[in-house]
């Protein structure tokens, strides 16, 4: 037998990877990996089955999963699920046809997990299918009723049985030890005379309904308890699988519910939360763990990552952690809970620690050796040291250019340093921004003629006055003056743009350069990053210049953002609050 006939035989693999991709759908983003390859998983195991079928249709009969006309055992919790959901949506059948593509599956189940309510709003799923243009997934539409047992034609054994036994009951005293004491009630009550004894026909078919009657029940019973301990196996597996996980997986696990209190925890959210690491299952928030422990867990928005630092009794025993929340939400999209994933993150910050103060000793360092080397530099090219040639001269303002650079890479680390420390401090005063956006266009005017760039210049005709440190906010406007007129061409076009309508105030910066790509936009605020791959020569910096900018923004309230295309330009922007 070929691995197609076996699933034309037994669609429940298939059947099950459908319950499990629709389950993945329903619970975690899109672009989750556990979505992705379910539905891959899914999608092959049709593509294999759909070969030799013309087509793959499955809906429900009394709760029943039918696939191709066929009864399948499946998870009866799913089962019973969606067949809810075809009812409420009024599907007979499902069928996907030969040819059916990857994408096809993707949107099919993404709005088959759509609450039914809403797909009812929105016209069904039909409808829904239809608007995504899926070719080779077919949906055919039935109204569903109830059957009334009373209805049905065939009577059910009990019934034969208890009509027998009330017709043979008519016609036997109340003192035969077949009968117990109902049954002799029921003979009183009947309006027929009770002298006859029942005849050897009437208690054989008596006693062979009885028979029959005990067998299938027995049958149905042992049937219902094999379903049941198979079940029981299943379940215990896998929770004993998932209880393995969970104890031995490095992060801590906290699960929450509506009321706040603590459905499952695992040891390493215990050792992190706990006092003495003692069990915290089933007590609430306030009960178990110390305040900001409790702040760790419920504080800010429900799908959140924030970090924390916990006190200890001296510096060693500080702790900070990380915690990544999220919903939990059931079949029916009702939250039913949280789950944070709790991380310490303690060492990873003290490595950032030693770095930034690495960083900032050396730099510091650095300073005084670099502004002697300038010093004496300007006096030779002075010639207050004594006269030199044309070479010599040359060769000195080099040096004195890349000493300066140098000087200016240095003390941006420094400036990056504290701002990370929250050492700096802003030196503020009134201010008015108008002013120092006249002067940033002045510095660079010669820049502006040499590469032939027009400069356009549009501020509100009267002053904008502003509380900020005027250096720091110099210092942003000319890097974003620097970055565009290095990354524009010649004969291109910088507009500076002052808004001070409503709201914040904007200062912005327009070019019409090289462009950045959107995946390098994110990138650009990172230290020492050089996204561009073709920079225009001398474009070359240290990467320090937006990160800086970027963090002397926020140190003032504001925040920077950016906006590019390819071959069109930048806009660059920053807000600082009134």
């Amino acid at each position: 037998m070929t691995i197609t006939d076996s699933f034309v035989n037994d669609p429940a693999p298939i059947i099950n990877k459908l319950f499990l991709a629709l389950q993945n759908v329903r619970f975690y983003p899109s672009a989750h990996s556990l979505v992705q390859e379910s539905i891959v998983d899914l999608h092959n195991l049709l593509q294999t089955a759909l070969t030799s079928e013309k087509g793959l249709s499955f809906g429900f009969m009394e709760s029943k999963l039918m696939v191709n006309g066929q009864l399948v055992n499946a998870d009866p919790s799913q089962t019973k699920s969606l067949a809810r959901h075809f009812e409420i949506l009024h599907i007979g059948t499902v069928t996907f046809q030969n040819g059916l593509a990857l994408p096809e599956l993707r949107s099919f189940l993404e709005c088959l997990a759509i609450k039914p309510e809403k797909l009812n709003e929105a016209g069904g799923l039909k409808k829904a299918l239809s608007d995504h243009a899926l070719e080779h997934v077919i949906i055919s539409d039935v109204q569903y009723g109830r059957i009334n047992k009373k209805d049905m034609e065939e009577p059910a054994v009990d019934d034969d049985y208890r009509k027998a036994l009330i017709k043979a009951s008519r016609n036997i005293p109340t003192g035969d030890p077949i009968f117990n004491a109902d049954m002799a009630g029921t003979a009183t009550t009947s309006a027929e005379p009770q002298g006859r004894q029942p005849s050897p026909e009437e208690l054989k078919e008596l006693y062979a309904i009885r028979a029959r009657f005990q067998a299938e029940l027995d049958q149905k019973v042992h049937e219902a308890t094999r379903h049941y301990e198979v079940e029981n196996k299943r379940l215990t597996f896998e929770k004993g699988t998932m209880d393995s996980i969970m104890r031995n997986v490095g992060e801590g696990v906290v699960v929450i519910g509506n009321d706040g209190n603590i459905i499952m925890a695992n040891p390493a959210a215990e050792k992190l939360l706990s006092k003495q690491g003692r069990a915290i299952v089933g007590q609430t928030l306030k009960e178990s763990l110390r305040e900001e422990h409790s702040l760790v867990l419920s504080g800010g928005s429900p799908e959140s990552i924030k970090e924390i630092e916990v006190a200890g009794k001296d510096e060693e025993t500080r702790r900070v952690l990380r915690s990544s929340n999220a919903v939990v939400e059931d079949l029916d999209g009702r939250t039913i809970g949280m789950v944070s994933v709790l991380s310490d993150i303690t060492k990873m910050k003290e490595v950032e620690q030693l770095k930034s103060d690495f960083v900032a000793n050396v730099s510091h360092e650095l300073r005084s050796p670099l502004a002697a080397i300038q010093k004496n530099l300007g006096l030779i090219l002075d010639q207050t040291a004594g006269v030199i040639n044309t070479n010599q001269k040359e060769f000195l303002s080099l040096a004195k250019d890349n000493v300066e650079r140098l000087t200016r890479l240095i003390n941006d680390l420094l400036d990056l340093s504290k701002i990370e420390a929250g050492k700096m401090e802003l030196k503020k005063a009134r201010t008015d921004l108008k002013a120092l956006a006249r002067n940033a266009v002045t510095a660079f005017t010669g820049w502006f003629h040499e590469k032939g760039i027009t400069v356009r210049l549009d501020v509100p005709n009267t002053p904008v006055d502003l509380e900020v440190d005027a250096d720091k906010i110099t210092q942003v406007m000319n890097n974003l003056l620097s970055n565009a007129l290095k990354f524009t061409p010649p004969k291109g076009e910088i507009r500076i743009t002052l808004n001070a309508a409503v709201g914040p105030i904007e200062v912005s910066v327009t070019d019409t350069g090289i462009g950045i790509g959107p995946k390098d936009i994110q990138r650009i605020f990172n230290k020492f990053e050089q996204v561009s791959a073709n920079h225009p020569a001398g474009a070359n910096g240290t990467g320090l210049g937006l990160p800086l900018a970027k963090q002397i923004v926020e140190k003032h309230g504001g925040c920077m953002q950016v906006k590019s295309e390819i071959g069109k330009g930048s806009t660059f922007s920053f807000t600082l609050p009134r």
